[in-house]
């Protein structure tokens, strides 16, 4: 049993996940990262050179957009070989999860639990099932193949998956505190880690300056109490998986972030506090604040985007939590271990077969995050957009007037709106159509949307506003001349 334990657990991470929809290429950064642009696709000297040096959509991750071509090159733009390639990478590092545990676990059971409790949990789901998260599955293999080389006293090899896992993700410098407490005697030997993580750091830190990762605008207070609420929150969600979304909006105004922020943050404190018990901070401090590191870099601290927390973000720093569940079957005796372990293993799958439901196609996608902050405004564009691409524009209107409401400054919903009244409606049609403009005075890429008043203008009988309409969509782009 033990000799298979790893070859075991792999084999059930990777059913568990095989239980989830059709793979499909979503709108939702896939497009961006894949479809829309091929300077990944394939193996040759300006593919890798390209690889090497773009910062696409922020994140420096050479060695993903390497796996990407390599898929690429066996299967083609095959959306299923490459969420399969996610699932075995996921399978295998649950197997390193376990043999890493298994050197400071006295029962196979504990290590075991360790490593189903990390893979199944349905906050894994997103990492896996979304292609684009290839970083998050591929950095994760490497960090904790790291560790588990660390503790087997291969030092160099530790260092090279180190290396590997940042070349993925940035974010895998989390490994430095899960070395630091696991073998605080040989901090030394941490340094070229340490060097290899700062250099990792101050890549990725340059994301911020491409234009395709903004920081968003918030003073030191308001990061630090996103960063605590982000910590709670994470918690919560390993105890209690439920509610998960694609996207957890931030709300769009510094008081609205405070009131959203300040019962995780005194929380995440309180659980700080506690863990300096004297009956539990042998475990819980080392448990907690390695958890509160890794989380750092992917926390409101290095706030980059709209998002108050993201389930992809848990992938390495939540490691801690299975450690300590792990630690808890080890000292249970055998069959209530045993109990204990099957109960979870399948609660935890049902749970992420079904949070992988959610991730059939986008509509599906985004009606569950609608679903869970009706009052969010990404959810509602994008599910907006998504139900557009699917041909039921009647379904999309609710949700294009949601996202006016909620981003009074969204211009294309107004065009996609006014597209959709036109026929029925063509007095609103041509408000929406102003508004657009207005809004978009000078942008060639809205060109078409005031051609398209000028036209609708011309039909309602007011031909010389819709002809100097068109004489200015053909100026901002003469393609339309043609």
């Amino acid at each position: 049993m033990k000799k298979y334990a790893p070859a075991f657990i792999a084999l059930t991470v990777f059913v568990v996940f095989s239980f989830a929809p059709a793979a499909k290429f979503l709108q939702w950064d896939d497009a961006a990262n894949l479809l829309n642009n091929d300077k990944w696709r394939g193996m040759s000297w300006a593919n890798i050179k390209w690889m090497w040096s773009t910062r696409h959509y922020g994140p420096w991750q050479p060695l993903s957009w390497f796996s990407w071509g390599a898929d690429y090159s066996l299967w083609g733009l095959d959306a299923s070989a490459f969420r399969r390639t996610n699932v075995l990478l996921h399978s295998l590092t649950a197997a390193l999860v376990f043999l890493t545990c298994r050197r400071a676990f006295s029962s196979v059971y504990g290590a075991a639990g360790a490593a189903l409790f990390f893979a199944l949990h349905p906050l894994r789901v997103e990492s896996v099932v979304w292609i684009t998260e290839r970083r998050d599955v591929l950095s994760g293999f490497f960090a904790v193949l790291s560790v588990w080389a660390w503790l087997e006293n291969r030092k160099h090899i530790s260092l090279l998956s180190f290396v590997f896992a940042v070349l993925s993700k940035g974010t895998a410098i989390a490994v430095l505190p899960f070395l630091f407490v696991l073998d605080r005697k040989s901090a030394k030997q941490l340094i070229p880690h340490a060097v290899v993580g700062l250099f990792a750091a101050c890549k990725n830190l340059g994301g911020f300056s491409t234009g395709d990762v903004h920081a968003v605008d918030l003073g030191l207070f308001d990061r630090i109490l996103v960063a605590g609420n982000g910590a709670w929150f994470y918690l919560s969600k390993t105890l209690m998986p439920i509610n998960l979304s694609p996207y957890y909006a931030l709300s769009l105004n510094g008081d609205g972030i405070r009131q959203e922020s300040y019962p995780g943050a005194l929380l995440a404190q309180l659980v700080t506090v506690l863990c300096f018990h004297k009956r539990v901070r042998s475990w819980a401090v080392p448990v907690w604040f390695s958890y509160l590191i890794a989380l750092a870099p992917v926390s409101g601290l290095l706030q980059n985007g709209r998002q108050a927390a993201a389930d992809r973000y848990s992938y390495l720093a939540c490691l801690p939590f299975a450690v300590l569940f792990g630690l808890g079957l080890d000292r249970l005796k055998k069959q209530t271990s045993l109990a204990v372990l099957y109960g979870a293993a399948l609660a935890l799958s049902v749970a992420t077969i079904r949070q992988s439901s959610f991730w059939k196609d986008d509509v599906s996608l985004w009606s569950r995050a609608v679903e869970i902050q009706p009052d969010a405004y990404l959810p509602n564009s994008n599910l907006s957009v998504a139900l557009l691409v699917a041909g039921r524009g009647a379904a999309a209107v609710p949700f294009l007037e949601a996202a006016m409401r909620l981003e009074p400054r969204d211009a294309e919903a107004r065009v996609n709106l006014a597209s959709i009244v036109a026929q029925r409606d063509p007095a609103r049609a041509i408000y929406l159509f102003r508004e657009a403009v207005e809004l978009k005075p000078n942008d060639p890429s809205f060109a078409s949307a005031r051609y398209n008043l000028g036209l609708l203008l011309v039909r309602e009988g007011h031909k010389s506003d819709g002809l100097a309409q068109m004489r200015e969509a053909v100026r901002l782009n003469p393609a339309l001349n043609r």
